[in-house]
């Protein structure tokens, strides 16, 4: 290989690791925007209810790596060119994703988290910043005297930023305790949070005009917990959304919220809870049709090609034809990330351009390999699931294995209108054969 060849896998590699992009960014390609690829768009159903009404609140779910982090940056620069004033969170540099929530420490984090956020503003454009949630929380508990002497010293010691949010997000002790003892305050603390919002709000119109304001919180879907809590961290995700939608309505704020996509099966019909744009979900983009033979569609095939090209000369890496990269895209099943995991593996493989097939075998084969060995009992519910189609789930206290199916991109949710289901491509024939070895066994014994 010569020098241009390893430069040109460097950045091809570069190109293609997990991150969000911009609109502006060469490599984002719209695809929502066709069509022919997606039955709606996701950001014009969250723009619309956002531009029609004065103020809201809506959740969006996404499968991981399904592009959700980059849609909402394609809604921020819509509506940021159409005069709101938008500010885009992410909660899970606030939040400790592994342990149960409750409403009071998520307010917490959503008023500390916009504050913060508001300040940035403030300050990048030359005005003065103001007082953030963290010490505005830590006289709110002083006003309390709760008698928890241990948890007061760890709020009132050192500064309020770095204390009461590093506790939150890194020590479960103190965010059990508080949780605890904020369940007898919880009237005041929402009255506390909501007047903060509203300090922010008037402070940003003193500097911006009378813009309306919008609120983007993203990472809350990746709250999962452990194998030893999920149950657990499961009902309070539920508790936080579908008790207490009343209190997540923010004053003169549009805000979106991010949620798992177990919720609306924990909760069906939790959409109705957040009137007028509801719950939307972003799933994988449909390669095949929901028909027997799993009939392609040139189309998606297309459009992914078209997100490849943006990041590298894919002809330069596989060959002029299309047959090696079709089975990459065929192998990702719509999946963004895992397709741009494929490339990485025959990148990383590649000693000669264009790259033999044995290359692309092995990049498949190692993708492939890190979703296996699957317990038999988890090959016999895929394998249903591959065969109809469908998610069956035989009880609730099923939901954690559910969850971790969609967590692990076993499971792809497409959409033609409804909903419906498939196993990745990469196993979908495993688990189909060890589903009939285990039936075969259980026969004969």
């Amino acid at each position: 290989m010569t020098l241009d060849d390893r430069i040109f896998l460097k950045r091809f590699f570069q190109n293609l690791l997990d991150q969000s992009l911009d609109p502006s960014d060469e490599r984002y390609v719209p695809l929502y925007e066709d069509p022919a690829l997606a039955d709606e768009d996701p950001v014009a159903l969250l723009a619309y209810a956002i531009e029609w009404t004065s103020e809201s609140v809506q959740l969006l779910s996404g499968y991981r790596g399904t592009g959700k982090s980059t849609e909402l940056k394609r809604l921020k620069a819509r509506l940021e060119e159409s005069g709101y004033l938008v500010f885009l969170c992410d909660v899970e540099d606030y939040l400790n994703l592994s342990t149960p929530i409750d409403v009071s420490d998520f307010l917490m984090v959503v008023a500390g988290a916009f504050g913060e956020a508001v300040n940035k503003r403030l300050e990048k454009d030359g005005h003065q910043s103001h007082e953030g949630y963290w010490e505005r929380f830590r006289t709110f508990w002083s006003r309390l005297s709760i008698e928890a002497p241990k948890l007061s010293a760890s709020i009132g010691t050192g500064p309020a930023k770095i204390g009461i949010q590093a506790n939150l997000k890194s020590d479960p002790t103190f965010k059990e305790q508080l949780q605890k003892h904020m369940a007898g305050h919880l009237g005041v603390l929402v009255a506390d949070v909501r007047k903060f919002l509203e300090d922010c709000v008037k402070m940003l119109r003193e500097h911006y005009g009378d813009r309306e304001i919008v609120l983007l919180l993203d990472s809350i879907e990746h709250i999962k917990g452990t194998l030893a809590n999920a149950e657990d961290v499961h009902n309070s995700v539920e508790r936080l959304f579908a008790s207490h939608p009343e209190k997540l309505r923010l004053p003169n704020l549009h805000v979106i919220y991010t949620v798992p996509p177990y919720l609306k099966i924990r909760h069906p019909n939790v959409d109705a809870l957040y009137e007028p744009g509801g719950l939307i979900v972003l799933p994988a983009f449909k390669l095949f049709k929901q028909d027997e033979n799993r009939t392609p569609i040139p189309e998606s095939f297309d459009a992914m090609q078209q997100v490849i090209s943006h990041r590298g000369d894919w002809r330069r890496l596989l060959g002029n034809e299309r047959l090696p990269l079709d089975r990459l895209i065929r192998n990702s099943g719509g999946h963004l990330l895992d397709l741009l995991r494929l490339l990485q593996q025959v990148l990383l493989r590649a000693k000669e351009l264009p790259v033999p097939e044995r290359i692309v075998d092995a990049a498949i084969s190692q993708v492939r390999n890190t979703f296996l060995p699957i317990p038999n009992v988890d090959a016999l519910w895929l394998a249903g699931i591959a065969d109809s189609y469908r998610v069956d789930l035989e009880e609730l206290a099923d939901l954690p294995s559910l969850s971790r199916f969609f967590d692990t991109n076993l499971v792809l949710c497409y959409r033609n209108g409804e909903e419906w289901y498939d196993v990745h491509p990469l196993v979908r024939e495993h688990v189909r054969a060890q589903a009939e070895q285990v039936r075969r066994r259980r026969a004969h014994s």
